[in-house]
């Protein structure tokens, strides 16, 4: 194993994933999950030789040299990582934003809808399955 090869792999998929993670935080999860894709694509059209290259060199092997583990595993297990870490950003935004939607009735009453009968529904009924299991210690 080239140690230089491992440092230099490793540099760029820590640049790579914190230009992503960069993206997701300060701008949108659509524009991270585009440049995800589109990075490493744009530089396999652009330059082949030198992408297939460094996509086929070999950071370890495991069992005993049956198994070799090449930058692009590592790029593949980058991208399942950072696309679920983009689904679940997108995921809980979506619930937050969500919230406990409220209506007005006629009458001028608050009505809750109806994720928010269930939302108290499934608390009140944890605060009884905590208050029976603190009673039975």
């Amino acid at each position: 194993m080239n140690i230089a090869a491992f440092i230099g792999s490793s540099m760029l998929f820590a640049l790579f994933a914190i230009v992503v993670l960069f993206v997701l935080i300060n701008m949108s999860s659509r524009l991270a999950l585009i440049i995800l894709i589109v990075v490493p694509l744009i530089f396999i059209l652009m330059i082949p030789d030198i992408s297939i290259a460094f996509l086929s060199v070999e950071q370890m092997s495991l069992a005993n040299g049956l198994v070799p583990v090449n930058n692009f595993h590592i790029l593949l297990m980058l991208w399942s990582t950072l696309i679920g870490v983009i689904l679940y950003t997108e995921f809980l935004t979506w619930y937050l934003g969500k919230g406990m939607k409220m209506k007005k009735n006629p009458d001028g009453s608050n009505k809750t809808s109806i994720s928010a009968g269930l939302d108290k529904i499934v608390y009140d009924a944890i605060g009884k399955a905590k208050r029976i299991l603190n009673r039975q210690k």
